[in-house]
């Protein structure tokens, strides 16, 4: 095998890694995005409930 041969293959390899690297850390952001988000809408659920019960008191 030439030695060009095995750069590109080293090349091809690396990119796969990088992709499969690149997509577990996107999955995680999102996950961390939604999360945010739901903690968000829980919060004003939870306010408005509040403001709700003190407004019949």
């Amino acid at each position: 095998m030439s030695n060009k041969s095995k750069w590109i293959k080293a090349i091809g390899v690396a990119a796969t890694v990088i992709g499969v690297g690149v997509n577990l850390i996107t999955d995680w952001v999102n996950e961390q995005k939604m999360a945010e988000e739901v903690e968000e809408k829980v919060s004003e659920a939870l306010a408005r409930r509040d403001r709700g019960e003190a407004e019949e008191s």
